[in-house]
C-alpha cells in the first residue's frame, strides 16, 4: 500500500476518532453540569499529560520496530517485544498505584470535588498506556489498518457508545469508566498480531537509542499543548472554565486530527534513514498536509455559527465561539511542530528534544503572568509555540525552507544522473 493511501486511511481514522471524542464531550456536556463537564475535561487533559511519556515509549517503539524490520531479524524483534512487554507491565501497574494514591490531592488541586473519579481515571490511564504501546508496535510494523482501528475505535468512537450507560450508573465517575472499558476492548483487538511476533524464538536485540530521551521530548510537547487547560481549570472562574473547556474541545482538533499523519511519517522516515536514504520529501509532504488540515479546521470553526455551538452544548457555551479559531490556529502551529519532533526522533536527534524542553519551561513562565483570562492563556501558548517554530527555521537544517531547498537540489541531481 502506498504511503499516500496509508496516510489517508490514518487521517480519516483520526478525524473519525476525534468525531467520536467530540460526541463523547457532547454527551457528557448534556448529562452533567457545566462544573462537572469542566472537571471531566481537566481529568482527560491531566491524563493526556501523564500518558505523553508513554506516547514517548509508543513513538520509540514504532521507530525501533521499523528499524528492526529494515535491518534486523524476526528473532531480534521477538526479543525486543518480550522485553518491552515486561517493562510496560511494570509501568502500567505503577501508573495505577501512584495516581490512585494521589487522587485526594489531585481532586483538591484540580477542583474535581471527590477522589473516586480520579481513581477510575488512574485505571483508564494504566490500560491506555498498554494500548498506546501496542499501537506503536503496529505503527512500526506498518500495520496501518490496526493503527486506524485504534484511532477510530478505542481512542475515539467507542467511548461515546459506552458513556451514557456508565454515566447513568456512576455519574461523573462513569466518564472515566467508559474510557477504561474502551481501552480494554482496544487492547483485546490489537494484541494478537503482537503475540504472533513474540512467538518467534527470541534472540538478543541490538542496542537502541534511549527511550527516556523520547519520553522527555513528548512530555515537553504534551505540557506545551495541554497545560493550558489545567491552568484554566485552576485559575479561571467556574463559568470561564467551562467556556475554555468547550473551546479546547473543538480548537484542539486542529492539532490532534492532522498530527496522526506523523504516525505514517515516523516509521517510513526511520526505515529510510536506516537504509541511508533521505526523508526530506516525505517530511515536507507530511508537514504541508498537516498545515492545510489544521487551517481547514480553523476556518471551519471561524465560520461555524454560534447558534450551532449553543444548540450542541447548551446556551452556557456560546461564549466559547470567539476563542475557537484563534485556538485552532495556535494548535495548527503545534501540529507542524509535532511533525518536526517526529522527524527528530526518527533521526535520533537530541537537540530538538532539548529545545522543546526549553520551550515548555518558557510556556510555564508565560502562563505565570498570562492566566487572568482565556485570551491570555491562548496568547501564552501562541507565543511559546510560534517562537519554537521560528527557532527551528533560523537555527536548524530541518527548517522548512532549508529542507525544501535541499530536497529540490537532490531531486535535480537525481534527474541529472
Amino acid at each position: 500500500m502506498s504511503a499516500r493511501r496509508e496516510g489517508l486511511i490514518v487521517l480519516i481514522a483520526s478525524f473519525a476518532g476525534h468525531a467520536g471524542n467530540y460526541l463523547f464531550y457532547l454527551i457528557a456536556a448534556r448529562m452533567v453540569s457545566p462544573g462537572e463537564f469542566a472537571a471531566i475535561s481537566a481529568m482527560i487533559s491531566f491524563g493526556t499529560i501523564v500518558q505523553m511519556p508513554v506516547n514517548g515509549i509508543q513513538v520509540a517503539t514504532a521507530r525501533d520496530v521499523a528499524v528492526l524490520r529494515a535491518s534486523g531479524t524476526p528473532g531480534e524483534l521477538s526479543g525486543y517485544l518480550r522485553r518491552l512487554g515486561r517493562r510496560m507491565g511494570v509501568v502500567s501497574l505503577g501508573i495505577a498505584i501512584a495516581l490512585s494514591g494521589l487522587s485526594p490531592l489531585l481532586a483538591d488541586r484540580l477542583n474535581i470535588g471527590a477522589a473516586q473519579p480520579l481513581v477510575f481515571a488512574a485505571l483508564w490511564m494504566a490500560w491506555t498506556a498498554l494500548l498506546l504501546v501496542v499501537t506503536g508496535v503496529a505503527q512500526g510494523a506498518e500495520r496501518f489498518r490496526y493503527v486506524a482501528f485504534a484511532l477510530a475505535g478505542p481512542l475515539g468512537a467507542l467511548r461515546p457508545l459506552l458513556l451514557p450507560v456508565f454515566v447513568l450508573i456512576a455519574g461523573m465517575s462513569g466518564s472515566m469508566l467508559a474510557m477504561l472499558a474502551a481501552a480494554v476492548v482496544g487492547l483485546a483487538v490489537m494484541l494478537p498480531p503482537v503475540v504472533r511476533d513474540m512467538k518467534v524464538p527470541p534472540t538478543t536485540p541490538p542496542a537502541m537509542p534511549s527511550t527516556v530521551v523520547t519520553m522527555i521530548g513528548l512530555l515537553a510537547f504534551s505540557s506545551l499543548t495541554n497545560v493550558d487547560l489545567l491552568v484554566a481549570q485552576a485559575t479561571l472562574p467556574e463559568i470561564e472554565r467551562a467556556h475554555y473547556a468547550g473551546a479546547v474541545l473543538l480548537g484542539k482538533v486542529a492539532l490532534f486530527a492532522p498530527s496522526a499523519l506523523a504516525m505514517v511519517l515516523l516509521p517510513r522516515a526511520a526505515a529510510a534513514l536506516e537504509r541511508g536514504e533521505r526523508a526530506d520529501g516525505l517530511v515536507l509532504k507530511t508537514m504541508g498536509l498537516t498545515a492545510v488540515s489544521g487551517l481547514a479546521v480553523a476556518l471551519g470553526l471561524w465560520l461555524v455559527p454560534t447558534s450551532l455551538l449553543t444548540a450542541t452544548f447548551g446556551p452556557a457555551y456560546g461564549a466559547s465561539k470567539p476563542l475557537l479559531a484563534p485556538l485552532a490556529l495556535v494548535m495548527t502551529a503545534a501540529a507542524v511542530l509535532w511533525v518536526h519532533l517526529m522527524f527528530a526522533i526518527a533521526k535520533k536527534s537530541k537537540l530538538m528534544i532539548a529545545g522543546l524542553v526549553g520551550t515548555a519551561l518558557a510556556h510555564w513562565a508565560l502562563l505565570w503572568f498570562l492566566h487572568d483570562s482565556a485570551w491570555h492563556i491562548i496568547l501564552a501558548s501562541g507565543i511559546a509555540i510560534g517562537a519554537a517554530l521560528v527557532a527551528i527555521e533560523v537555527g536548524s537544517s530541518d527548517g522548512v525552507v532549508r529542507m525544501a531547498l535541499t530536497h529540490r537540489r537532490s531531486t535535480r541531481e537525481t534527474a541529472t544522473v
